[in-house]
Order: structure tokens, then sequence, then C-alpha cells
């Protein structure tokens, strides 16, 4: 586990380990407020509140919606946490790999 934290370290260049908890703490939140704004949209756009009950479009938008709420999500708690720098950086290079268009934006 501390071989995965060090490695962590240095490719997000984080100095110290307070930072890095914090990091994760700001995942921690994100991660668990995108459950509660899933099941909001999914009642409001196709009547259902599990991903059990979706048809395969429905599920594939709600998929796509989910990973922009996640971002927005992110980019806030981070910027109110003070890693604006960081999740912003982050954001980025996770874009990045889905959409190969954006390899030019810094």
């Amino acid at each position: 586990m501390r071989f995965i934290w060090k490695k962590l370290k240095v490719k997000w260049n984080v100095e110290t380990d307070i930072r890095m908890i914090r990091i994760f703490i700001i995942f921690a939140i994100t991660g668990s407020s995108i459950t509660l704004v899933r099941r909001p949209f999914t009642e409001i756009f196709f009547d259902k509140s599990t991903y059990g009950g979706l048809h395969w479009y429905e599920l594939i938008i709600t998929l796509i919606a989910v990973y922009f709420m996640y971002q927005v999500l992110l980019f806030i708690i981070g910027s109110l946490l003070g890693e604006y720098k960081f999740i912003r950086w982050f954001l980025l290079k996770m874009n990045k790999r889905f959409f190969p268009f954006l390899k030019n934006v810094e």
C-alpha cells in the first residue's frame, strides 16, 4: 500500500501526505455526492430509480450525464477545499483520454 501511495505522490506531483489525504477526501466526497445526484436524475428523466430498470439507451444517457455531473461536482468540491490547481489538472488529464481532440488544451 505504501508503494502505491508513494507512486501516486510522484505521479500527481504532490509534496506532502496531508495534501494526498485531502485529495482522497475530495474524491470520496465527490463519489458519495454523485450517488445522491444520479438517482433524482434517473427518476426525473426516466421514472426509474435504479440502473437495472433502465433500457440500454437510457443507461447510456445516464452514464454520460453522470460523467459530466461528476466533473462539475469534483471541480466545485475540490475548489472549495483548496485544491483548484490539482483538480483542474486532473480533469484536463482525464478528459484528454476520453476526447483526443483536447490534446492541445492546457
